[in-house]
């Protein structure tokens, strides 16, 4: 069963006469266990809608159009955790004393569906790969890492072997396209193991669509854990000449390069990020894989429209972190520095909380911001990138925004945006003051 929070005014449910506090017992005699099985059977045109009220059943005929929202809000699902002990996990790399949020290891196909979450697939019942494929969740998108039995099994900490290319070959069999994630480790999943997790994944093409690769990531708060380095740039530069000439051979065979690099990997290892025909159809966009490159080119398409002044004069500090630092000076604010009235400092923050290989702008904190920020002239508004806060407004460290501009005595935002909408957005702010 799951609980309705909310019913719409003058919804469906509304004139029904449905309830706050109802339980939804089933749709169509098919059990509802969370919303995305709701929202499955209840696409029909004909339902039977049972839920507990108090202690009765009351049963509602409903008639509709066919993917009619019959208006309510249900209550949100429940994450299952994860079982694994990836040796690079994250939430092992936190350090001490933050939210209890923070220690929570997600595995939970169903996000992965929603929102694009990676998952192991490592704990996944048959009857839960057979609903994913009764319900049509696709994509998914799988953290695969290796594929080869030894080497999968060290990443990720199984005790024993998980059957995964079984799961995925019932998945793609039955109609689901998969997204698959490698996160390289020097000296472990790269090399001949890398080129056998490539092929093996390759047999499942259209299925499995696309390949995610990414650099491991490495926090300073990594006491007692397993023994991993980050690549070396000359390392870095090695990979993304081995996969070009990878992906020329996949392509030949798939029409497809099917294999794609992080914006990581080229940015430090200081070569230019590849044109947009490198990334097919931006797969993985999210994992920061093509993130940068559809930045610019928008930025690009957007620029005729950007005004040649904004009506008064405004000074912008514009927080970042230190990986997006000279592509955002070289591609977007210079440009946005020639309009008129407009003067946008840029202010790349170090990560002394994570530590400085942590180089991301959404996994910045409070702290951080401020120790930079301080004692330095901010001018009018200080802008935050937008994946620095969780859905409390909160930083990883449980900052607020609201002590962050409290300390720095200056108006701060979270800028979401494109950077072309910024003058726009600036002339907005004027207008609510």
């Amino acid at each position: 069963m799951i609980k309705i929070l909310q019913i719409d005014k003058n919804s469906i449910a509304d004139q029904l006469g449905l309830q706050a506090g109802d339980q939804v017992v089933s749709v169509n005699n098919n059990p509802v266990n969370d919303e995305i099985d709701f929202r499955f059977y209840s696409a029909e045109e004909n339902l039977e809608l049972r839920v507990q009220r108090n202690v009765e059943i009351v049963t509602f005929d409903i008639e509709k159009e066919f993917h009619e929202d019959i208006g309510i809000e249900l209550e949100s699902m429940k994450m299952k955790a994860c079982g694994n002990n990836c040796v690079f996990c994250f939430v092992h790399q936190n350090p001490r004393g933050l939210r209890r949020a923070l220690y929570f290891k997600d595995e939970d196909f169903r996000f992965s569906f929603l929102y694009g979450h990676y998952v192991t697939l490592t704990t996944v019942k048959q009857s839960e790969l057979e609903r994913i494929v009764a319900q049509k969740l696709s994509p998914l998108y799988i953290s695969v890492h290796a594929t080869e039995e030894k080497t999968r099994k060290l990443l990720l900490g199984l005790k024993k072997e998980d059957h995964l290319m079984e799961k995925i070959s019932f998945l793609v069999n039955g109609g689901i396209e998969l997204h698959a994630q490698i996160v390289l480790c020097p000296g472990f999943n790269d090399g001949e193991i890398f080129d056998r997790t490539v092929s093996d994944l390759k047999e499942f093409y259209p299925g499995v669509k696309s390949i995610a690769v990414v650099p491991v990531g490495l926090t300073r708060h990594r006491e007692k854990l397993f023994s991993l380095r980050l690549h070396r740039p000359e390392e870095l530069r090695e990979m993304i000449l081995y996969t070009d000439r990878l992906r020329r051979k996949l392509y030949e065979d798939l029409a497809n390069s099917f294999v794609y690099l992080s914006d990581e990997f080229f940015i430090k290892a200081d070569i230019a990020l590849p044109p947009a025909a490198y990334y097919d159809e931006f797969y993985q966009i999210e994992n920061g894989v093509g993130e940068f490159r559809d930045m610019i080119d928008q930025f690009d398409r957007d620029s005729d429209q950007l005004p040649e002044k904004i009506s008064e004069p405004m000074t912008i500090s514009w927080v970042t972190g230190t990986l997006a630092a000279d592509m955002l000076e070289k591609y977007i604010i210079r440009r946005l520095n020639q309009i008129g009235n407009l003067t946008i400092n840029l202010m790349p923050v170090k990560n002394d909380f994570y530590g400085h290989d942590i180089e991301v702008s959404g996994l910045l904190v409070g702290q951080d911001i401020f120790n930079h920020l301080k004692d330095k002239e901010l001018g009018d508004l200080v802008l935050l990138p937008p994946r620095v806060l969780n859905h409390d407004d909160l930083f990883l460290d449980d900052w607020s925004v609201e002590k962050l501009r409290d300390l720095v005595n200056t108006e701060v935002i979270v800028y979401k945006n494109a950077p072309a909408e910024l003058p726009a957005v600036l002339e907005k702010l004027k207008e609510s003051a």
